[in-house]
């Protein structure tokens, strides 16, 4: 997995960013599940994977109340970040996506907002993420298509793994070879909100 550069790193710790995810990505989680019939409430343990500096964790936290939140990022400062955001009861520790440490069967639900097409082998991150998902648990995932991403490279300056720009057919078959069935998809044409279940 790759980190971030200063560029990219202002932008997700900026205002706008926190907005957008508030707004538009858990907004779109929600009708996700919505749709899917699927309620987290007071669900026993939800992961944010890749939680930056915390602000999906506490929107996690004020929607559902689990009753256990953990979050890992791989990038140390913002895991310290996410402490000062986050709330107390979220646990929260450096980590990589494609070797999450944690044991099979972990979680209720898992979040990803927008970390895969940093990861070269986003497969294997795919793959852990059904690993720790219980059976019927649930994987809501917001990515953003291959191409903007390599406009986004070209002018605003960004490095991403050229592996890990998918187009959504083949963003749909990894969540299928990874063993997740997709129950909801929504978004625009680079940006996409996809619930499944393991």
């Amino acid at each position: 997995m790759t980190s971030l550069n200063a560029r990219e790193l202002a932008m997700m710790d900026s205002p706008l960013r926190r907005l957008s995810q508030r707004l538009v990505e858990f907004r779109t989680f929600r009708r996700l599940l919505d749709r899917a019939a699927i309620n987290l409430d007071g669900a026993n343990a939800i992961l944010d994977a890749g939680c930056g500096n915390g602000n999906g964790l506490a929107l996690i936290h004020d929607a559902f109340h689990p009753r256990r939140l953990v979050g890992f990022d791989l990038m140390p400062a913002q895991i310290e970040r996410a402490r000062r955001r986050a709330l107390p009861a979220a646990e929260l520790a450096v980590g990589d996506i494609t070797a999450i440490a944690h044991p099979d069967a972990t979680f209720d639900a898992v979040f990803v907002f927008g970390i895969l097409h940093h990861v070269p082998t986003w497969r294997t991150g795919l793959a852990e993420l059904a690993r720790v998902l219980r059976p019927g648990g649930v994987l809501l995932v917001e990515e953003i298509r291959g191409d903007y991403i390599r406009w986004q490279d070209r002018w605003l300056g960004t490095q991403h793994p050229p592996e890990a720009s998918f187009d959504w057919a083949t963003f749909r078959s990894g969540l299928s070879d990874a063993g997740f069935t997709i129950r909801g998809e929504s978004g625009l044409a680079f940006l996409r909100a996809f619930c499944a279940v393991r």
